[in-house]
């Protein structure tokens, strides 16, 4: 009987081994089940966050480039808009030389702003002897002559600045320049002086072209005179930035 009972017991704690290992098996599984599952779970977590930023950052490459497109301007663009700004300043250099000191400025203030030039001409040409020249515009000054100019229908209304050139006669602005102030109408023009004279200088003259062009504005005048005549192209280069040139 006793040896019956102990069978029985031994056979008891043989199923119980049993079954506890079985359980602990199946919960192991279970658990490596779920771990792989979390870590599955946790890799497609990661690989849709992977595939939102690429998603994200071809979308702001593509805002970029879409923003780049519709900022930077075509060549086209840009030379219309270089015409547009050249139009709008559009300058002339307009002048009066006998001896030639004037024209090398004037020509050369065209070469640095890039403005159109025109030399004034009388019909009738002055004496070539320079004392009978002044004593010729002493009396158009006493006369108050004007004499006549080859220059017709200058289209001044295509320009908005005027760089007016002139040498000094008996303290005063060379003749054949108050015909071209007389014929044309510069009102709404700026215009700039510069003047060539043995010492006189300004002489004052910017207040005469005041006086026939009331409705013009009269920027800062320059003077060259036979003292400063070589060094033209530095002080014409200062007076030119002094002017946003």
């Amino acid at each position: 009987m006793n040896k019956k009972i102990i069978i029985v017991g031994i056979v008891i704690l043989l199923l119980v081994a049993l079954v506890g290992g079985a359980i602990i098996v199946i919960s192991q599984n279970k658990t490596e089940e779920n771990e792989n599952n979390a870590l599955t779970n946790t890799n497609n977590t990661e690989n849709n966050q992977m595939k939102n930023q690429v998603i994200n950052e071809t979308e702001e490459n593509n805002v970029k480039n879409e923003n780049l497109a519709i900022n930077v301007p075509t060549t086209s663009q840009e030379n219309e808009q270089n015409t547009n700004v050249s139009n709008s300043k559009k300058s002339l250099v307009i002048y009066y030389s006998r001896s030639g000191n004037t024209k090398q400025i004037a020509d050369y203030i065209g070469e640095k702003t890039g403005a159109d030039v025109i030399r004034l001409e009388t019909v009738k040409a002055y004496p070539s002897d320079y004392d009978e020249m002044l004593d010729y515009a002493q009396e158009e000054q006493r006369n108050g002559e004007k004499p006549e100019l080859k220059n017709k229908n200058i289209n001044i209304e295509d320009y908005d600045t005027i760089f007016l050139g002139y040498p000094i006669w008996w303290g005063d602005i060379a003749t054949p320049v108050y015909t071209f102030l007389d014929e044309y109408n510069l009102s709404g023009k700026k215009i700039a002086p510069f003047v060539t004279s043995g010492s006189s200088g300004l002489s004052g003259t910017p207040s005469d072209i005041k006086r026939e062009e009331p409705n013009a504005e009269i920027l800062d005048a320059m003077s060259i005179t036979s003292s400063t005549l070589n060094n033209y192209k530095s002080l014409t280069d200062n007076w030119l930035s002094k002017l946003g040139f």
